[in-house]
């Protein structure tokens, strides 16, 4: 069990930093971030991370010049759910 849990973590790293690498190349200022959840429920889960991560954009991310969210994405371990997200700023 601890080997899928590893594995799905760098697979995930894996794929955040490739995101953030192409996002990077195109703007200056990109970040990479990232809400987790956990609920009884998978789906409530993952509505709950999304939640956070949308409501973490709005509140603590402005930008006079307006801001650019690249791709959401989430991945859930049993009950615990994380979504990630590309912000770039200009």
């Amino acid at each position: 069990m601890k080997r899928l849990v590893v594995a799905a973590g760098l697979v995930a790293a894996l794929a955040a930093a490739s995101q953030a690498a192409h996002a990077t190349s195109a703007l200056e200022n990109c970040t990479v971030v990232r809400a987790t959840a956990d609920a009884r429920n998978p789906a409530v889960s993952t509505e709950r991370a999304l939640h956070r991560l949308h409501r973490y954009i709005a509140d603590h991310l402005r930008s006079p010049s307006g801001k650019t969210v690249g791709p959401t994405s989430t991945h859930c371990i049993r009950n615990a759910c994380e979504a990630s997200a590309i912000v770039c700023q200009h």
